[in-house]
């Protein structure tokens, strides 16, 4: 575990949200992953990122904070999560 997910994992208390976030992560990771393997066709991947999010069973800016706390996790732009979500929103 780097840092960066150490630092993720401590802002939350319940150990059943720092596992779910894990859980997340480990799956889409492949996905982030992949995204970084190709120039960003976007400003900080969020294009790529959106397309992501856009799959999250709950739409709305609430319904995507799982997710894009477990993108962060599994490397992602920070600034490119926040922007998709902007734009999904």
């Amino acid at each position: 575990m780097t840092t960066a997910q150490s630092n993720i994992l401590a802002k939350f208390q319940d150990e059943e949200t720092k596992k779910a976030i894990v859980s997340i992560a480990e799956t889409i990771r492949p996905l982030i992953e992949d995204v970084h393997a190709h120039p960003p066709s976007t400003q900080n991947y969020y294009g790529d990122y959106m397309r992501i999010i856009s799959h999250s069973p709950k739409k709305t800016a609430g319904g995507f904070k799982l997710l894009a706390i477990a993108m962060l996790y599994a490397g992602a732009n920070p600034e490119g999560i926040q922007a998709a979500i902007k734009n999904i929103c």
